[in-house]
């Protein structure tokens, strides 16, 4: 074999990971990007890198408190970021917006860690499909494409990409099952919007489909939430550093979701910042199940009920608000991406 056809061999079969380089290197500018606005606030986002402070310092008021501090993953690869790599600092006058020490390299190291989060996310899409899914190269890609786009409606700045990433993970091995058991339990220090979308998606699978495969994951699945919620509880009611995020002036957990939870779902069709920030995003998740009706383009599997898993996640807009719609019905992205990818490319061919 010519050294030619070894190096077309070796390419095509660590593809996944040629294509991360690629997207390192040619997406460099939106590390920039996010970097400069997370420095200077440009948009409002909640300020994770404020934990990396917390494990440095030990001080209390740099503590984000559970739930969000206990999403442990990407908070300890941060660290290991702020740590390890060295911090690239950018322009001179950023430094006069800094609160306080350390600021830019604690945050240098989020912008990093959801940058690289970035391009494993596009690199695994495509692996995902064309290895597990067997999509071929044109679907593999577009779906890639559709990624890039929609992940826009995920926060750039905190820890959405990274759980989304870890959510591929999963899926991309569910046909290994020790590795999947182990993935999924662990999802209870990622993560719990993890738990809540592969809960749905085990559950349909196995009670809805009869596939029987999935009546682990689903166990262990269980466990996870159970996991996640027994360190959430021991976070905010035995050490007092949980954010319990009441408007009603008692000491309930989230009452903010039983006055006024129902509210803040129904203003996704009330307002235009609904429109763009909850409905739009909504209707783009459910319509690959809803051509699907009339159209089966699919080679892989998928239940029609799989449309209940993005609209299901409105439960957290009951805690988190209308505005943070759009965050989570993406994290279902994964799912529905490579049915669409291939729907398009159906009418494509068909015009």
């Amino acid at each position: 074999m010519s050294i030619e056809k070894k190096i077309i061999n070796i390419i095509k079969s660590n593809f996944g990971f040629f294509l991360y380089i690629l997207f390192f290197v040619i997406l460099f500018r939106d590390f920039l990007y996010t970097y400069k606005i997370q420095l200077e606030k440009f948009l409002p986002y909640y300020a994770y890198q404020d934990q990396i402070m917390y494990y440095l310092t030990g001080d209390d008021k740099f503590d984000i408190e559970a739930p969000m501090n206990l999403r442990f993953l990407g908070l300890w690869i941060q660290y290991l970021i702020f740590k390890i790599i060295p911090c690239v600092e950018l322009a001179a006058k950023i430094k006069l917006l800094i609160p306080y020490e350390n600021y830019t390299c604690v945050t240098f190291s989020s912008a990093l860690m959801n940058y690289l989060s970035l391009c494993g996310i596009l690199s695994l899409t495509f692996s995902y499909c064309h290895k597990k899914l067997n999509l071929d190269i044109s679907e593999s890609i577009l779906t890639v494409l559709l990624t890039y786009i929609y992940i826009d409606h995920v926060e750039a700045f905190t820890l959405d990409r990274i759980s989304i990433l870890y959510l591929l993970t999963i899926l991309y091995f569910l046909d290994k099952k020790k590795i999947a058991i182990t993935l999924i339990l662990f999802s209870a220090i990622v993560n719990e919007k993890i738990i809540f979308v592969l809960g749905g998606l085990f559950f349909i699978r196995l009670f809805f489909n009869n596939k029987n495969y999935y009546k682990e994951f689903f166990i262990t699945t269980l466990f996870s939430a159970l996991l996640a919620l027994t360190i959430f509880l021991f976070y905010s009611t035995v050490l007092q550093k949980g954010y319990f995020q009441s408007d009603l002036g008692g000491n309930g957990l989230y009452d903010t979701v039983f006055s006024n939870g129902l509210d803040r779902i129904l203003a996704i069709f009330l307002s235009k910042s609904g429109f763009s920030n909850g409905l739009l995003p909504l209707i783009l998740a459910i319509l690959p199940y809803l051509i699907s009706i009339r159209i089966n383009t699919s080679k892989f599997f998928f239940s029609k009920l799989d449309l209940l898993i993005p609209i299901s996640l409105l439960a957290f807009t009951a805690g988190g608000g209308m505005e943070q719609t759009g965050r989570y019905v993406m994290y279902s992205m994964p799912l529905w991406l490579p049915i669409f990818s291939q729907q398009l490319l159906y009418f494509l061919k068909k015009e």
